[in-house]
């Protein structure tokens, strides 16, 4: 008699967690964004490491700390082995913040990590707090992933990220 299930092929579409640890305070701002958003948190999570490692906004501003090359979008960004390394040091408590990504998504994840000699996991808390305080990019995905929401939804998202980036209104 045969075990039902031990020689099954994984599934294609298979996703892998992601667990990067962030600061309490970065967790509580990805908390409170997700939720004026109406989506869980791991979802936000979600869509700010997968846009983020292919947009060029934020590709342009963490190339500084590649030491590797990398390939998105048909671009070459050539990365220098004399770099210092990127220290990821998170001051007081952390959290980790847990979310899934579909395998290609990880792949590009994993790309992006060995660009900037980290883990999957370290970059992806990278990315997280790098698209946050990105102005041009959280604009862009205002656009992309936020039209469905009522004006005053985006009016508390907007002036939450005012907030945020250090703006008075």
């Amino acid at each position: 008699m045969q075990n039902g299930g031990a020689n099954r092929k994984p599934r294609s579409d298979k996703k892998r967690d992601v667990k990067p640890t962030v600061s309490i305070n970065l967790k509580k701002q990805l908390k409170t964004f997700a939720e004026l958003c109406d989506e869980p948190v791991k979802d936000v999570a979600e869509k700010l490491c997968k846009d983020g490692a292919t947009s060029k906004v934020i590709i342009d501003d963490i190339c500084k700390w590649f030491r590797k090359n990398y390939l998105y979008s048909n671009t070459l960004v050539v990365g220098d082995a004399e770099r210092p390394k990127l220290k990821v040091n998170i001051v007081g408590e952390s959290d980790t913040v847990t979310f899934r990504l579909k395998r290609d998504d990880y792949d590009v994840l994993d790309d992006l990590a060995h660009a900037l000699d980290l883990t999957p996991t370290t970059t992806a808390g990278v990315l997280i707090k790098v698209t946050l305080y990105n102005v041009e990019f959280m604009q862009q995905y205002a656009q992309d992933h936020l039209m469905h929401l009522s004006d005053k939804q985006k009016k508390d998202i907007d002036v939450f990220l005012n907030k945020l980036w250090g703006f008075k209104k």
